[in-house]
């Protein structure tokens, strides 16, 4: 049994809620702990960093391979489509004017590509060698392989995105000082995060796929992020739901259960939608977006 601070509110940690299955590349078994107090949640062990990178050599992990092969993967770029569209109309919103934007985990450009074609100033995070070749010829630019990189040439931002890209790193704390740091003046901090406080969590549990362990390093309900942010000197301003997440977390789940391609859409979908409206109430949505200020 693992004990340690947890590193939102410093409660000692030492319970492992439940263990899930690395379904993606190595089959091996993971403890989730989480922290009673602020309910975040981490993966228990945590491969080393210079480990890591074997956990996502998979074609199946699409936001690094782009590919479109099996029913899924066809339905995650036509979800892409959709919300690219209004993560823009959010960041424009945020934002007012079009300005220097960065986009940490840029994946294959996708969401960079649109905000340069909208009049925004783009840079983008990429640690995946494959990921980063693809979004550099996309958006026809070279990209930073670390954050370490781009904060030796002090470069200043008016908006940092994060589309579930947080729980993957490793120092929750020292990144988020990183990411403040790399802000302009009244600059805006996004960040979108699968929620374990949803329906589709609590109606999955160790086979919810937005567990995705080891890669998800750190699980964070609504309640977290907001003592996360206050402990930084920052405020979350606002929260806003990723709808069709669920739908597609929900079919994946229902994929890594065994169910049959026709069933997995089928069982996926009606409880996606069954999130969806008790989120309604609740708040809880498969996945969030967290617009943080000063």
């Amino acid at each position: 049994m693992s004990e340690f601070n947890c590193p939102v509110c410093g409660n000692v940690i030492n319970k492992s809620f439940f263990q899930c299955k690395d379904f993606s590349v190595s089959g091996e078994m993971f403890d989730i702990y989480g922290c009673p107090q602020c309910l975040f949640a981490t993966t228990i062990p945590q491969p080393q960093p210079s480990e890591i990178g074997k956990y996502y050599a998979t074609e199946e992990y699409v936001s690094h391979s782009d590919t479109k092969k099996g029913v899924v993967n066809k339905l995650y770029h036509q979800i892409r489509k959709r919300n690219t569209k209004r993560k823009l109309a959010h960041v424009n919103n945020c934002a007012k004017q079009t300005g220097n934007i960065l986009d940490m985990g840029c994946g294959t450009g996708y969401f960079l590509s649109v905000c340069k074609q909208s009049g925004w100033n783009v840079e983008g995070v990429e640690v995946s060698d494959i990921a980063r070749s693809k979004a550099e010829e996309r958006i026809g630019q070279k990209l930073y392989a670390s954050l370490d990189a781009l904060l030796s040439e002090e470069k200043r931002f008016d908006v940092i995105t994060l589309w579930h890209v947080f729980e993957h790193l490793y120092d929750i704390n020292a990144s988020f000082l990183q990411l403040k740091k790399l802000l302009k003046p009244q600059g805006v901090l996004v960040l979108a995060l699968p929620n374990p406080a949803s329906f589709d969590a609590q109606h999955y549990q160790e086979f919810w796929a937005a567990y995705d362990v080891p890669r998800h390093l750190s699980h964070f309900q609504p309640e977290t992020i907001k003592m996360l942010a206050q402990k930084h000197e920052m405020k979350v301003s606002s929260v806003r739901p990723m709808r069709f997440d669920a739908f597609y977390i929900s079919i994946l789940s229902e994929k890594l259960k065994g169910s049959g391609k026709f069933a997995a859409f089928i069982k996926g979908f009606w409880n996606g939608f069954r999130s969806n409206c008790k989120a309604r109430r609740t708040g809880n949505y498969s996945s969030v977006i967290y617009t943080i200020v000063e």
